[in-house]
Formats: C-alpha cells, sequence, structure tokens
C-alpha cells in the first residue's frame, strides 16, 4: 500500500468478504508482512500461513457475509490504522439468524523496503489486532446470547454501584470529601505528584482527618457522626439497586 488510509478498506474487503479464495491469498499475500503478527479474542498467528489459514476457515463457516468499514485513522508519524468495522457473521447451516457485530481493528505498518523514497514507499502490514465488546463477540458466534450477557454486564454495574457506596461511605476508603464536586475541583495538569500538594500541606498542617484521631477533636467526632449517617444512607442504596435490578427482570438474591 502506498496510501494507506485510501487503499485499506478494499484490503479488508477482499480479505473478509471476497467470494474468490484466490483473491483472499494474493490480498494477504501482498498486503501482510511474512512474520505478521495477528490477534483475535479467539485466535492468534505470528505468520502469514496462519494468518491466511485462519481467514480462510473464516470464510467456510461464513459464504454469506458482509462487512462494513464506517472509519478510517491513520497516524502517519505511528504508521497505525484504526479501523471501525461492522459485520454480519453468519455461521454455515446454523438456524440462528445473524446479528451485526462490531469491532475496532488496530494495523501496524512498515516499509516493504526501508531504502526506498518517501514518496515511493510501500507499506505492509506487519501487526492486526481485532478488538471487540463482549456482546459483539456473542453476536458473533452466538446471537441469542447477547441479551444476556448484557444483562449480565448490567447487573455487575448495579453491583459496583453498591460495594463501591459501601466501601466510600461506609468503610472510608476512596471517599471524597463532602463538598468537592460542588466547589469544582480542578485537576493539576502537571499529574499527580503535584495535584497531591495541597493535600500533603493539609496533612502536614492537621487538617486532615484520617479517623485515628488526627487533627481537631471535633473533626474526629465529625468523621463518626458521617459514618453512622452513611450506613442508612448505604442501607436506603442497597435497596433502590436491588429494586432496580427487579425491575430488569433480575433475580438479586
Amino acid at each position: 500500500m502506498q496510501k494507506p488510509e485510501k487503499e485499506i478498506v478494499a484490503v479488508v474487503l477482499a480479505l473478509t468478504a471476497s467470494p474468490d479464495p484466490d483473491v483472499q491469498k494474493r490480498a494477504v499475500e501482498q498486503y501482510y508482512a511474512p512474520d505478521v503478527n495477528f490477534r483475535h479474542p479467539l485466535c492468534s498467528a505470528n505468520d502469514r500461513t496462519g494468518l491466511l489459514a485462519i481467514y480462510q476457515w473464516y470464510r467456510i463457516m461464513s459464504p454469506a457475509h458482509s462487512v462494513t468499514v464506517s472509519s478510517v485513522t491513520f497516524d502517519q508519524q505511528k504508521l497505525e490504522l484504526f479501523l471501525d468495522v461492522s459485520q454480519t457473521f453468519h455461521l454455515r447451516w446454523s438456524p440462528l439468524a445473524p446479528a451485526p457485530a462490531r469491532l475496532v481493528v488496530h494495523l501496524r505498518l512498515r516499509p516493504a523496503d526501508p531504502r526506498a523514497p518517501a514518496d515511493k514507499t510501500t507499506y505492509l502490514i506487519a501487526e492486526h489486532e481485532d478488538f471487540y465488546h463482549q456482546e459483539d463477540l456473542a453476536a458473533l458466534l452466538v446471537p441469542p446470547l447477547v441479551p444476556l450477557v448484557r444483562a449480565a454486564l448490567s447487573t455487575a454495574t448495579l453491583a459496583c454501584r453498591v460495594l463501591s457506596f459501601g466501601f466510600s461511605r461506609v468503610l472510608g476508603y476512596w471517599r471524597v470529601r463532602d463538598g468537592d464536586g460542588e466547589a469544582g475541583a480542578q485537576a493539576d495538569p502537571r499529574g499527580g505528584e503535584h495535584g497531591g500538594e495541597q493535600e500533603l500541606r493539609e496533612l502536614r498542617n492537621g487538617k486532615a482527618v484520617n479517623g485515628t484521631g488526627t487533627g481537631t477533636g471535633s473533626a474526629g467526632g465529625s468523621v463518626k457522626r458521617r459514618r453512622t449517617s452513611a450506613a442508612g444512607s448505604y442501607a436506603d442504596a442497597a435497596r433502590e439497586a436491588v429494586a432496580e435490578m427487579q425491575d430488569k427482570g433480575l433475580n438479586a438474591i
């Protein structure tokens, strides 16, 4: 490829959706490096022969296959391509209706001849990675599992909400100080080393309370009162989360 951002869509279609196996083989031999590194959630290869075998079996499993490349981003300095791809993969002889699956493809390029002039350089694909969300991978293989995967992800989110509230507000782990959000705390662009200087100064001056008596006595009492009130709030949040899970048809027990 001399103009990767313009040629890559044709390469993808020849590799994944061509009805002619000879076209697919020529695409691999012409556009991929002999030692290409290929990674997919279900398989991997470290040479052109293995990559061709994977895509040949891919087409054997799904003779009726469609692919759409929604966007292409090319980083010319790093020689990297990012593709937003949607595909409909239908297993041969499967009675299940196919479902579209979305993935992001990351390609790393390298010059076929490092000595060639910049305006005549031909690029080969040296690394190919496919990234899927969990529900998209389920849609690729067993479409009826997509609702179950989404329900499992929603359940995990509800569990995170309950546990983060309990650990932060009741047990004091990763607690956000009252009023910080409304005050509009600003992140220091210099990073965490400088962004934490204010907190360190407060600790040295005795303004911060760590729950072991550091700071004034009234401050220590306020921590105890906040923990007591937080326990009731945690119970309320747990009940709300259980009700939400029940509304979604899930068993909270």
